[in-house]
């Protein structure tokens, strides 16, 4: 995990040798769109097992409704990989300016970046530097996501 000042930064990357399957791309973009929901709804003030529910039905939105259990989802972090992981049962509220990473997974894809919550809405603190943009526009968001980098 990259870390400047004491601050974790926690991000995943994907590069595929040859083309890029078809079923694949559409697999890390429904897992993209996942994250990004997560994100979109990462508001100061708001539980954060809420979120964690919108990201549950985004799972479910795009037909994966129990990959989920397969692996965390993620949550707040700063100085530890996640501060804590949040669950249906986390009380934690989201607080301004606290750095989350949302991390949902669909079996042989991941989506992961680090975002602080704010008032104003989420700011991504890692961005896809040398990899392929996707663009994606939830909840009156618009993120600017990697792609899969294809060599």
């Amino acid at each position: 995990m990259p870390e400047k000042g004491g601050l974790i930064v926690t991000l995943t990357r994907f590069v595929q040798f040859g083309p890029i399957p078809p079923e694949l791309m559409k697999q890390y973009e429904d897992n993209v769109y996942i994250e990004c929901v997560l994100m979109a709804n990462t508001i100061p003030g708001k539980l954060v097992a809420e979120v964690l529910r919108k990201g549950m039905e985004a799972y479910k939105e795009r037909g994966y409704p129990g990959e989920y259990q397969l692996h965390h989802q993620g949550g707040a972090t700063g100085y530890l990989g996640r501060d804590y992981r949040v669950n249906f049962n986390t009380p934690d509220i989201v607080q301004e300016n606290q750095a989350f990473c949302w991390n949902p997974s669909i079996a042989g894809t991941k989506s992961e970046d680090t975002m602080l919550a704010t008032s104003k809405g989420p700011v991504l603190l890692s961005m896809p530097v040398q990899f392929p943009v996707l663009e994606m526009k939830i909840g009156g968001y618009t993120f600017q996501r990697p792609g899969i980098l294809e060599k």
